[in-house]
């Protein structure tokens, strides 16, 4: 997408150098090029195995409990869970972000409801998180905190950079 865009502002400066402006089209083609590069940053979609945590942890082992989809496009972070693990009768499982290399800040997306969850969450820097956790909770729970790791993914590059 990016070729396009500077392809259009090539263009535009050869235009404009034939009419005697293109200083201020360099201009005016560099500043909205920079623009264009803050304001669209975005990561490929990814889609990982979530693996069961490492007992003891942390970490996580090599058993497939489910898979994560991650698509992040102008901050905003679209995942799409889908759990092959059932909780106990009297458990849910949760997903969250992690900031595990900075704050451990847990960002809650949701239950997993019949083995899938869909969420869309709009975010200042949805590149903190280094982390996406499962958690085995209390279905009704009160405590807004996360239970023990159920299972994971170490989030790639470039989250957490």
């Amino acid at each position: 997408m990016h070729y396009i865009i500077y392809l259009y502002f090539a263009i535009t400066i050869v235009l404009m150098s034939k009419l005697k402006f293109s200083m201020f089209g360099i201009v005016i083609t560099a500043i909205l090029s920079v623009t264009v590069s803050f304001n669209s940053v975005n990561a490929e979609p990814l889609v990982m195995d979530i693996n069961k945590a490492l007992d003891p942890g942390p970490g996580f082992g090599t058993e497939k409990i489910g898979t994560v989809s991650v698509d992040v496009q102008n901050r905003t972070a679209d995942l799409s869970i889908n759990m092959t693990a059932i909780p106990k009768p009297d458990k849910v499982f949760e997903a969250w972000l992690v900031d595990a290399d900075g704050s451990n800040y847990k960002l809650s997306l949701g239950a997993i409801e019949a083995g899938s969850l869909t969420t869309s969450e709009h975010m200042v820097n949805p590149y903190t998180y280094t982390e996406f956790i499962i958690t085995e909770e209390p279905k009704d729970d009160v405590d807004p905190n996360a239970a023990g790791t159920y299972g994971g993914a170490e989030l790639p590059t470039p989250f957490g950079r």
